[in-house]
């Protein structure tokens, strides 16, 4: 028998990378995979070089109860000169020390192991840089999976997580316990039969459900985390569909 961990993911400002380049960090219109399962193995308490197999062979699904908007922040980046030494870099500016606060792009290795920047001061042009999120956005993604052992301590971990949970980035908490609910339906049946959030904007929301490639409304691939300092990634497909979920009667949070 199949188990299905519910996450709300709903705040002011969510954003979840997928193509995301340099100076350009895009977001997807909703949840990838790859940042729920992220979430979940942060409430655990995983590290980053830790196994993620066992998360990565859930079957994802995400429900948008409430789509938000796409919103774009252009910010700068650098600029001056770069301090000699990270001691010279927690100074500050003075007549004897000019320099101004920047990060190197190539910082060297010490002989102790640890960083130093560039013993050669050096300018550079500030650098813009793009980054899209979601605004006022709900979404009610689920994991499932056949290993209830698994399953109940996510579900633990989730209602109190070992570290602050976000949505995409730090800077970006959620507006609720992110720990929602469990069910024992299964991916393609739990975004129809559970009831829309409370703050829903639409009774007939969007569901990307995980899915072999295949004829469908839509589909899309997307890169699934087997470890996250690897950066080792496997494709799977999404397939998105409108579905009538019933109403919220109340708010489990």
């Amino acid at each position: 028998m199949a188990i299905t961990i519910l996450l709300r993911l709903s705040g002011p400002m969510q954003s979840y990378g997928q193509y995301s380049l340099w100076e350009h960090h895009d977001t997807a219109p909703r949840p990838t995979k790859s940042a729920v399962a992220g979430i979940v193995a942060n409430a655990l308490g995983r590290e980053l070089d830790t196994d993620m197999s066992d998360l990565a062979a859930m079957t994802f699904a995400v429900r948008a109860d409430r789509p938000g908007q796409l919103a774009v922040d252009d910010q700068t980046v650098g600029g001056g000169t770069f301090p000699l030494t990270p001691i010279i870099a927690s100074r500050p500016k003075t007549a004897d020390n000019p320099h101004w606060y920047g990060v190197p792009r190539r910082p060297e290795r010490a002989v102790t192991g640890g960083l130093m920047a560039s013993h050669t001061p050096s300018f550079r042009k500030p650098v813009l840089v793009t980054k899209q999120h979601i605004v006022d956005g709900a979404f009610l993604a689920g994991l499932t999976t056949h290993d209830h052992a698994l399953a109940q301590e996510a579900i633990r971990a989730l209602r109190h997580p070992a570290r602050l949970l976000s949505l995409g980035r730090r800077a970006y908490p959620p507006a609720h316990p992110i720990g929602y609910s469990s069910t024992e339906l299964p991916a393609q049946h739990w975004p129809t039969a559970i009831p829309l959030l409370p703050e829903a904007s639409t009774p007939h929301p969007r569901v990307w459900t995980e899915s072999p490639p295949g004829p469908g409304l839509y589909a899309s691939p997307e890169q699934v985390p087997y470890t996250f300092a690897e950066r080792d990634h496997r494709l799977m497909h999404l397939h998105l569909t409108h579905v009538t979920p019933p109403a919220v009667t109340e708010d489990p949070s």
